[in-house]
């Protein structure tokens, strides 16, 4: 009987061991992480402790940052040219717009005032570089002054009487204009109508001025103003092959 009796008891004091008892909530027991083993956490459930996994940090290797360098710089090298042309062509139908737009003025004010105009040109060679077109009595003399119906083309524009220089384009021949230019100064009598004017007389004809940017290599970069013995005013455009408006 007493055999019996002493495995049950210690089979109860292994069952007390294994098994801690039931903590309360509230309880000054409570263990403050809640992750500690055998012990139960703030919500009351088994817990156990683990290890704290490191985070990953993602970035550019030096290498992957040295290629893109690389081709960025690459990529500049190619299209900086390109971009810079498109630019320059672009200043230059721009300025074609405003010698144009001086002569229509010049032409409007002989019109206005009944008397010959001339449309003349002033190449500065000091600071503020560049090609100054600006609109006279065709009797008066004087250089230009404030008052005077002007535009300023910037530098390095440079007017020429025909295309010379390396890769420049052949002149636009007559049979494409249809009529033969003059290529000085042009003026307009009260009529409208362009001509040379020398000693008090203004000859009927049309002109021709052609035009190079230098910002554009090779053979871009030229352009023309002509104007047909009716007063038609067209800008020409060299776009390496032919002359097109």
């Amino acid at each position: 009987m007493l055999a019996p009796m002493w495995h049950h008891r210690a089979r109860k004091l292994r069952s007390v061991i294994a098994k801690p008892k039931h903590v309360k909530r509230g309880s000054v027991n409570r263990v403050k992480s809640g992750f500690c083993p055998g012990r139960r956490s703030f919500s009351g459930e088994w817990a156990e402790m683990r290890p704290r996994s490191r985070t990953k940090r993602s970035g550019f290797s030096l290498l992957a940052v040295l290629f893109g360098v690389a081709a960025i710089t690459i990529i500049l090298g190619v299209a900086l040219p390109s971009m810079t042309n498109a630019i320059a062509n672009v200043k230059v139908r721009g300025n074609m717009t405003s010698v144009s737009g001086l002569l229509q003025n010049t032409r409007i004010l002989a019109v206005k005032l009944n008397r010959t105009m001339t449309a003349r040109y002033l190449v500065r060679t000091t600071s503020p570089f560049g090609l100054v077109y600006y609109a006279k009595n065709a009797t008066d003399s004087s250089p230009l002054a404030s008052s005077d119906p002007q535009v300023e083309l910037e530098a390095p524009i440079t007017r020429y009487t025909t295309p010379t220089g390396a890769s420049a384009p052949a002149a636009i021949n007559t049979t494409t204009l249809g009529f033969t230019p003059q290529t000085g100064d042009p003026s307009f009598n009260s009529r409208g109508l362009p001509c040379s004017y020398s000693g008090g007389t203004c000859t009927s004809n049309g002109f021709i001025a052609y035009y190079k940017d230098a910002r554009i290599s090779g053979s871009g970069g030229w352009s023309a103003i002509s104007i047909t013995p009716a007063g038609r005013i067209k800008r020409w455009f060299w776009n390496g092959s032919a002359w097109t408006d």
